[in-house]
């Protein structure tokens, strides 16, 4: 049986993105000084930037292999979740923090999020056996 190497790469770069994360946050709060440790959360910086770019890629290239009615279904509910997240992120600044209202700050928040719950699983998508 034929692995997908795409997805194994994903899979193991989310398995290590975890790690590091707990092992990132454990080191903040901790307050670990050493060159060690800055060593460790700048290459973590720089690894989260690339799976910024990465998951987004691979969500592209594997939502090709899905059909155009369950691309629109999903991109109705990008939309829906985006203006929904948006205006909840919009309310609460207005409600909690009237002075400190930031657009960019709650639009970035809405996108990722909206995007994440409406495109995660077509990231992990499996090359159709034939």
């Amino acid at each position: 049986m034929k692995k997908n190497a795409v997805l194994v790469l994903t899979r193991t770069l989310y398995a290590i993105f975890i790690v590091g994360t707990i092992i990132s946050l454990f080191i903040v709060y901790k307050d670990i000084n050493s060159s060690i440790t800055f060593k460790f959360l700048m290459g973590y910086l720089f690894f989260t930037f690339f799976m910024l770019l990465y998951v987004p890629f691979v969500t592209i290239l594997n939502s090709r292999r899905l059909k155009w009615i369950e691309i629109r279904s999903r991109l109705f509910k990008f939309i829906a979740l985006f203006a929904l997240f948006g205006a909840v992120n919009y309310c609460f600044d207005y409600v909690f923090r009237p002075s400190n209202i930031d657009l960019l700050r709650a639009c970035s928040i809405s996108l990722g999020l909206a995007f994440s719950i409406s495109f995660i699983d077509v990231t992990f998508l499996k090359k159709k056996e034939k």
